[in-house]
């Protein structure tokens, strides 16, 4: 794998206009690995830290939606609801149409919005955006036009990873661990 410097304080600065974070479900909550019983039902995993992830984003304002086009097994949907995540689009056909719908729904600009993406499938919608992430083992064209490169691969704690990133650059990271410690984590 080929190694892509990045400008971290430019990272920091698009990730202080945050609004929305969408991102693709395979590859970025999962490893991209499932498993399958003998009578073909597939299972996959979350990461709870993730989870964890998406519920700060949330209870601090801040819009998450899952894009997902290849489930088969409504896994990034299901996900969704546990989390009581309102915008999760399953087997989506065109990820930059439904960015815009909800870009226009929530009155946000390009610019606020966070996309994660890891496969070439996202590299359309990364371009466009103001801050577009990729997770440690994303392919290389995509880690290439991403903004931020986690040191976390997929399925492994790339959006509590990026929780943390964002709400520090806009200046929210150090009240949230007061409130969260207070409250216990859920």
């Amino acid at each position: 794998m080929t190694s892509f410097k990045k400008d971290l304080n430019k990272a920091i600065e698009k990730a202080k206009r945050v609004k929305l974070v969408a991102q693709d479900v395979h590859g970025v909550l999962t490893n991209n690995t499932f498993f399958c019983d003998v009578e073909g039902r597939r299972q996959y995993s979350f990461l709870h830290q993730d989870g964890f992830g998406h519920l700060s984003f949330k209870r601090l304002g801040t819009e998450v939606a899952f894009l997902d086009t290849t489930s088969i097994d409504n896994e990034g949907l299901y996900r969704a609801q546990e989390l009581k995540l309102e915008s999760c689009y399953h087997r989506v056909k065109d990820k930059m149409a439904k960015l815009k719908e909800l870009e226009k729904e929530l009155g946000i600009s390009p610019e606020e919005v966070c996309y994660v993406g890891c496969d070439i499938t996202d590299l359309a919608i990364m371009k466009r955006v103001g801050l577009a992430v990729a997770p440690a083992d994303a392919i290389d064209e995509v880690k290439k036009v991403a903004d931020y490169v986690t040191t976390a691969s997929g399925g492994r704690g790339v959006i509590r990873e990026l929780c943390e990133f964002v709400l520090k650059a806009q200046g929210r990271w150090e009240n949230w661990v007061e409130e969260v410690a207070k409250m216990g984590y859920k």
